[in-house]
């Protein structure tokens, strides 16, 4: 076989690892976010809400309370109706008389290939 034949010969093969390479590598880009979905996972991260809430003790006009927690819900109503409950169990003989709900910015990042 003359040099210019292996030469030639030597760059097709070249060209064809790297070609089959850059293939392989898309297939397992996408196998690698299909595999989660495959068995089951699925990203989600839940709204967080800081929920602010101001208690009254009954039977008085001036013994008041402000009580706070972070909340995970869907949405703000959500996030006040479960607040709500937990202080009426948290704090009996008060009655919860005005609230507020604010989002909490993500506080986490998705990192891949975990």
């Amino acid at each position: 076989m003359s040099t210019h034949l292996k030469i030639a010969a030597v760059k097709a093969l070249t060209g064809a690892f790297f070609v089959s390479a850059l293939s392989l590598q898309g297939a397992a880009a996408a196998s690698a976010g299909e595999r989660g979905a495959h068995i089951g996972w699925h990203v989600r991260q839940p709204a967080r809400f800081i929920v602010s809430g101001v208690l009254r003790q009954d039977g008085t006009t001036d013994v008041i309370k402000p009580i706070h927690a972070i909340v995970a819900a869907d949405d703000g109503e959500a996030a006040v109706a479960m607040f709500s409950g937990t202080a009426r169990k948290q704090y009996p003989g008060y009655t919860l008389i005005a609230t507020l709900a604010s989002p909490v910015p993500a506080a986490g990042t998705c990192e891949n290939s975990i």
